[in-house]
């Protein structure tokens, strides 16, 4: 067995979840069950195509988890995940960061009392019907009536930072060959897009990189398991919050400059 597999005894990890366990469902429910999801059928048409993939893509995984301890690892089922673990991430960002900006969007109208003139601004004559229009004009006017509604908002943003925040770094690592911070410095990454099988899930593993230093790993199946936990994810308190995100926005790495630490 090639040593890059090799399974630890000591590792303090929890077991990652087994296929079998993983329902067909069960991202696109975790998805459904966010505040001012469900009333959006747009985006449940993503959510459940976003499934669809993380299943054809969970019994890939599995496959490769199975055969590539032998001596000819399955490596076309590995090339084929290598190519649409990226495709995955890109589009499970996507969906999260369209969801959150309704949210914030929803909130920050909610906080400036502007609700009616957002959708009244919507619902103006265009000509023609725009049905999506019409859908964010009748979703706004229910978050004016239901002040419970924002109030899940706030704290459905706060308990799905984590796992989002994670996915942006990942994403943008991949997409954009950066590190993801705030700022107009944007570090380059560390060998964006290389990726290799998660030695317990098939997985593909990325680097979380700052410069030269690797701050964790993260594989395609963590950020299905974080969406698919967000229904149980407790609201998370300031310090914990703060303490994350120092953690993903680490101080600039750069190489030492020529002649540093000569005599």
């Amino acid at each position: 067995m090639s040593e890059m597999f090799e399974p630890e005894d000591d590792r303090d990890e929890p077991a990652p979840c087994k296929v079998s366990d993983i329902g067909r469902s069960d991202l696109y429910e975790a998805l459904k069950s966010l505040a001012g999801f469900a009333a959006n059928p747009y985006l449940l048409m993503q959510a459940s195509q976003l499934c669809h993939v993380d299943n054809l893509l969970n019994g890939m995984e599995e496959q490769v988890l199975q055969q590539m301890a032998g001596d000819e690892p399955p490596r076309s089922t590995m090339a084929m995940l290598q190519a649409l673990s990226p495709m995955w991430i890109f589009a499970a960002y996507e969906l999260l960061r369209t969801w959150r900006q309704r949210c914030e969007e929803v909130i920050k109208l909610a906080e400036n009392g502007g609700f009616d003139q957002k959708a009244t601004h919507l619902e103006r004559e265009l000509g023609y019907r725009h049905y999506d229009r019409e859908l964010r004009a009748e979703q706004l006017r229910d978050a004016q009536e239901r002040p419970s509604l924002v109030d899940a908002m706030r704290v459905d943003l706060r308990r799905t930072e984590m796992g989002f925040t994670t996915l942006e770094f990942i994403r943008v690592a991949l997409a954009k060959h950066e590190v993801s911070k705030k700022g107009n410095k944007k570090p380059i990454a560390f060998a964006p897009g290389l990726a290799l099988p998660n030695r317990y899930t098939g997985s593909m593993d990325y680097e979380m990189s700052n410069g030269g230093s690797i701050i964790g790993y993260v594989s395609r199946r963590d950020i299905a398991e974080a969406i698919r936990f967000f229904p149980e994810a407790e609201n998370p308190s300031d310090e914990d919050l703060a303490d994350f995100r120092q953690y993903m926005s680490p101080p600039d790495v750069e190489p030492p400059a020529p002649g540093n630490g000569r005599p």
